[in-house]
């Protein structure tokens, strides 16, 4: 690990040593507990085509916002399991935070997501229990916490939810038992009026209907940055979290956050 994939995390939790210590560790963790969402994972061994170009499902904003974030989209609405499997659809989205989280403007000033809604409805939920549903949704929410609320080094500064249908408030009152207060102050909903969000989001992420350019959005020169850093996304492969890492190891690591921490003091 250099110091540029160590000072993310020092950002993420605002300088604060012994947070991005513990950050370091959970986020290791997490990908050696999660193999099923981190094992090959790179831009290569996702099914970009399915998920972005041809069903556009999840969109990273070419321009940041008026708070200078960048703009993450997925449509969950208009997921299908005909187009990837669930898990795949979180892989596709860690891959593209991994991708904004290599520019220093977002380490810093953070992603804002946008959830869009539309098209579900009753059927998605029609061949499952009661019972059912609420074990699918708890174990994504405890997913999606566990990985990008508590182990990611992102500044997740909001999440936007808009095209939310009657059924979604079954589902988020399950899902809100999960989360933290503070990522609960965060989710905003928009419904079926966008006039707000489209003030606040770059107009690549908004949908033509309400003003934006979304529907022609561009995905050559995502793709294109995707696999130059392919490698990138191979090294981190191969790092791991052990549990029986000696105190000489773990206080080596907590030494490299702390110098680093003084040196961006001092720059």
């Amino acid at each position: 690990m250099d110091d540029a994939f160590l000072v993310k995390f020092l950002r993420a939790r605002k300088y604060d040593t012994r947070a991005a210590f513990k950050n370091v560790k959970k986020y290791f963790k997490v990908r050696t507990d999660r193999p099923e969402m981190f094992e090959n994972l790179t831009p290569s061994r996702i099914p970009f085509e399915a998920v972005c170009r041809k069903h556009r499902l999840v969109t990273v904003s070419r321009h940041r916002d008026p708070m200078g974030r960048i703009a993450l989209v997925l449509k969950a609405g208009a997921w299908n399991a005909g187009i990837c499997r669930l898990n795949d659809l979180f892989r596709v989205c860690l891959v593209l935070v991994e991708h904004c989280l290599l520019l220093e403007d977002t380490q810093v000033r953070g992603i804002a997501a946008i959830v869009d809604l539309k098209g579900l409805s009753i059927y998605h939920l029609a061949h499952y229990t009661p019972s059912a549903i609420r074990t699918a949704v708890s174990l994504a929410a405890v997913t999606c916490i566990n990985i990008f609320q508590d182990s990611m080094p992102i500044r997740l500064k909001g999440i936007y939810i808009t095209n939310n249908p009657p059924i979604f408030d079954i589902l988020f009152a399950i899902a809100k038992t999960f989360l933290k207060a503070k990522l609960l102050k965060r989710i905003r909903f928009f419904g079926y009026d966008l006039k707000e969000l489209h003030q606040l989001m770059p107009d690549d992420v908004i949908p033509e209907e309400h003003g934006g350019t979304n529907e022609s959005y561009d995905y050559d020169p995502l793709e294109r940055e995707l696999e130059s850093e392919e490698g990138f996304f191979q090294k981190l492969g191969t790092y791991g979290y052990r549990d029986t890492a000696t105190k000489a190891e773990s206080k080596g690591l907590l030494t490299d956050v702390i110098r680093l921490r003084k040196d961006m003091v001092n720059i």
